[in-house]
């Protein structure tokens, strides 16, 4: 009886003896960083102790992301840091281990779509062990929209629309439209995936038989409901669209200043010909005077110098 007790009183105590080890460490972290497309992002963690214990000694600093199966970055105290992923290091580790150091934060230098994860730490020292996870959400804002007309084929009540694109955000958004009125206009967004992970926004307002409106507005939305961009078209600048009257066509800067420098050059050649007819007229005009006396003597003279007309 009394070799039980004995036993039951030694259970206790390494069982007190290893749950307060354990707890005598906490890795403190944000539970969620969100981190922008090609920028550095931080996931910020330290050591703490939870006990009066000051001088902590770590052993071991583990990364591991959700669903791998190994750890992609690790520091020892007898091996030092090593990592398997480029673009991905302690914070404020360098090559030569520091045990004193308890800030175990995890820098991701140029942050990709790939890297949206939750992380796991580990921490190991010699007053106790410690894990956390740490969620990554990633980010990146839409180009400005991009609006234009565009032939309309499957709608018969339509031959055009208006067509809003925006690219390289995440995560998906969506795209509004707006009348001048700023009422809301019924239209679905399409959301494409491009190569490198982003997402492509394109939305088709098509132009009912009837519709008054001139001004449209396109407005991109990120995930999270905040408005990111806009682009505005006035549909009375092209020809067709529905409800609006015909488009005032615009030449390009270039183009209009050859035909302006071509109508100088034609109307310098028009005046330099009428004036030059002018002069030829005026010297024709000028000199007929002197060409009528030396017709009219010269019959005169002959008159003269024959002896026989004057016999006769």
């Amino acid at each position: 009886m009394a070799s039980h007790a004995a036993l039951y009183v030694l259970s206790v105590l390494l069982f007190s003896a290893g749950a307060g080890v354990s707890g005598f460490v906490k890795i403190a972290c944000n539970d969620r960083t969100v981190g922008q497309i090609g920028q550095p992002s931080l996931l910020n963690c330290v050591v703490k102790p939870t006990q009066d214990t000051t001088d902590i000694d770590i052993v071991n600093v583990k990364w591991k992301r959700s669903g791998d199966a190994e750890s992609f970055l690790n520091c020892h105290q007898d091996e030092g840091c090593t990592g398997t992923w480029p673009g991905y290091r302690f914070a404020d580790f360098s090559s030569e281990w520091d045990s004193k150091n308890t800030n175990i934060s995890l820098l991701i230098t140029n942050t990709q779509v790939k890297d949206e994860a939750k992380y796991t730490c580990y921490v190991y020292t010699d007053s106790g062990d410690d894990e956390v996870d740490v969620d990554l959400q990633v980010t990146a804002k839409y180009s400005l929209p991009n609006v234009s007309l565009v032939p309309e084929k499957k709608n018969p009540n339509s031959k055009e629309a208006l067509l809003c694109k925006a690219s390289g955000g995440y995560p998906k958004g969506t795209i509004r439209w707006f009348d001048e009125n700023n009422e809301t206009i019924s239209a679905e967004t399409e959301v494409k995936t491009m190569d490198n992970g982003l997402f492509e926004l394109s939305s088709k307002l098509v132009s009912l038989n009837g519709s008054t409106f001139s001004n449209y507005t396109c407005i991109v939305f990120n995930s999270s409901g905040g408005k990111e961009n806009e682009g505005k078209i006035q549909t009375s600048n092209f020809l067709g669209f529905e409800g609006t009257p015909s488009p005032v066509v615009k030449t390009p800067n270039v183009v209009a200043g050859v035909l302006v420098i071509g109508s100088l050059i034609v109307g310098l050649l028009l005046l330099l010909l009428i004036r030059r007819r002018r002069a030829q007229q005026a010297r024709r005009l000028s000199a007929a005077p002197l060409m009528a006396p030396h017709h009219r003597e010269g019959p005169a003279r002959g008159s003269e110098a024959d002896p026989l007309d004057s016999t006769a």
